[in-house]
């Protein structure tokens, strides 16, 4: 029986690559590489809006809401990483967790139909599963992902919790989890994101009409990062856990091999060449699904001296580390 790894590994690999048996070898199913510069593998997050079947009907639920004790976590100018309030400002003071609002929408669920359900009754969290109804899962609600498919989980969007629902990962195997709105949690809006450091929610991964992950950080574009100092919106990938952030920073400050926005800048470079220290942001892929920018010496071999040739970045999902491009 395959890993959840390998699983969706070979997913992928049917379709832009080649197929899959029940063994994977080597370096295709570990660490993917590109085929052209600036351009190569990583890995595949997850989706925050879950799939429902043909002739399924929603019913409601009743939310429940907790209280999350105020606590504050100091923040420093002086880390240009961390900035305090709302709006990425640069400031000296305090991050404090807020209370989550109280909320009078409906639970999402939904049912099958009255039909046969097609998968085991009482799955537990983590249990894989096919029907959007999630009548095979203990919790009721069955995240599926397109292509990748689903995994019983606490919820499908954040009116299911008292927070925020953060997505599935696929590769590790675990379904969508509530949150409390803490800096790096999942988030539909930013009502969901309860920090004050981190209080916008912002796309960090993403493909399209497939899998889109969105976190509660400091930003969602340049717009937002209103100090001078500051005026970079990047990502801070966390590629093991599928997320991570989005952090205003200096620029010239984010080393190699390091995620950089690959937003255009408008003239046809990504916008974070300006927050490299090496002022290369390159684009590396995941079987051309998933774009990730990452800090490093090049993006094309002109970038290089004396006829070197310019590699491309790309991402271990074993280790789930970033390697930028160099110089060969």
């Amino acid at each position: 029986m395959r890993s959840p790894r390998a699983t969706l590994i070979c997913t992928l690999i049917t379709l832009g690559l080649a197929g899959c048996g029940d063994k994977t070898t080597g370096t295709a199913s570990d660490t993917a590489t590109g085929t052209s510069s600036g351009d190569t593998t990583a890995s595949v997050p997850t989706t925050t809006d879950a799939a429902t079947s043909a002739g399924s009907t929603s019913t409601a639920a009743p939310t429940t809401s907790t209280t999350i004790p105020t606590t504050d976590i100091t923040a420093t100018s002086d880390d240009p990483a961390t900035t305090s309030g709302t709006t990425g400002e640069d400031t000296t003071g305090e991050c404090i967790d807020l209370p989550p609002q109280e909320t009078t929408t409906e639970s999402s669920s939904t049912t099958n139909g009255g039909g046969p359900c097609q998968d085991p009754p009482d799955q537990p969290q983590d249990a894989a599963c096919s029907d959007a109804s999630g009548c095979g899962c203990a919790s009721g609600r069955c995240f599926l992902v397109p292509i990748l498919g689903g995994l019983c989980s606490e919820c499908l969007d954040d009116d299911d919790c008292p927070g925020g629902c953060t997505a599935p990962n696929p590769i590790a195997g675990v379904g969508a989890t509530c949150n409390l709105g803490e800096p790096g949690a999942g988030c539909n809006s930013d009502a969901t994101c309860r920090n004050t450091c981190a209080a916008t929610c912002g796309l960090v991964l993403g493909v399209q009409g497939i899998i889109d992950v969105s976190t509660c950080g400091q930003c969602e574009t340049n717009a937002d990062c209103l100090s001078a100092k500051r005026p970079n919106c990047s990502p801070d990938y966390d590629v093991a856990g599928f997320g991570g952030q989005l952090s205003c920073k200096p620029d010239h400050s984010i080393p190699n091999n390091v995620g950089c926005s690959l937003t255009d800048d408008g003239m046809g470079e990504p916008l974070g060449n300006h927050a490299c220290q090496s002022g290369k942001c390159g684009e590396a892929s995941v079987m051309g699904l998933l774009k990730l920018g990452i800090c490093g010496e090049c993006n094309a071999n002109a970038d290089c001296p004396n006829g070197q040739v310019c590699s491309d970045p790309t991402v271990d999902l074993n280790n789930g580390t970033l390697s930028g491009s160099v110089c060969i």
